[in-house]
């Protein structure tokens, strides 16, 4: 019996940090061009290394983001860094399926990057650490 459990104990250790790994650990703030939010995320704050809310739009302000402050959950995607988004542009629509999200809190953020948009401005992308405890799956 203690086998089993030790097994299951160093199993679920062993596949906690494979999702936190994963490429799903990124969440988007909003979108940003010429150092205006277009728009701002409601629901979410982006907290500097002071703790105090980062209110400026520009680069070096964002690029100071070392917590974020999520109040509703936060969909979880592939970081894009500053590379091209993929254009999906004749895909035909999806079926609802579940995806992972990042539930109400504060988040440590690792980076923040800017992909560019095809019509102007660049994302907010926020490469965050997910605690496992704080994932689940949401349909959309």
């Amino acid at each position: 019996m203690k086998a089993k459990l030790l097994l299951l104990l160093v199993a679920g250790v062993v596949a906690a940090p494979a999702f936190a790994q994963s490429n799903a650990q990124c969440i988007l703030a909003g979108r940003v061009s010429e150092d205006q939010w277009a728009p701002d995320f409601e629901g979410l704050t982006l907290l500097g290394a002071d703790g105090r809310a980062i209110v400026q739009a520009s680069h070096a302000a964002l690029a100071g983001v070392r917590q974020a402050n999520i109040a509703q959950p936060a969909l979880l995607s592939r970081c894009d860094g500053d590379q091209p988004l993929a254009n999906g542009d004749n895909e035909p629509a999806g079926r609802k399926t579940a995806v992972p999200a990042l539930t109400r809190g504060v988040v440590d953020v690792v980076a923040v990057n800017f992909p560019k948009l095809r019509t102007g401005g660049e994302l907010v992308e926020l490469r965050v650490r997910v605690p496992l405890a704080r994932v689940v799956m949401l349909t959309r």
